[in-house]
């Protein structure tokens, strides 16, 4: 046999999976590690804070935007397997069992 299967309904599934893990990721805040500064006046400590909190929320907002694309890709991937088994079976079924 040749050529691949792919299951719609594992792929609507990634999705949703994906999906969620862009919402925790979104929900973390990590731009709240700046905030450390304060407790740390002058410290070295205090200024990497300060400069990695807006870093970290910066890369984890990208992050969610890019696997909220990837979910939309694979969401779309699965409508047009799903589309093309559709197909595929009102055709057979139209063979009249030839």
């Amino acid at each position: 046999m040749t050529g691949f299967d792919v299951g719609p309904d594992v792929l609507r599934a990634a999705a949703t999976a994906v999906r969620r893990a862009a919402e925790v990721v979104r929900g973390l805040e990590l731009g709240r590690v700046a905030d450390l500064a304060a407790a740390l006046p002058g410290s070295a400590a205090g200024g990497t804070a300060r400069e990695l909190g807006p870093q970290w929320e910066d890369a984890s907002v990208r992050w969610a935007d890019g696997v909220d694309s990837y979910a939309t890709a694979l969401s779309t991937s699965a409508q047009a397997y799903q589309a093309q088994e559709d197909a595929a079976t009102d055709g057979f079924g139209r063979t009249g069992g030839r």
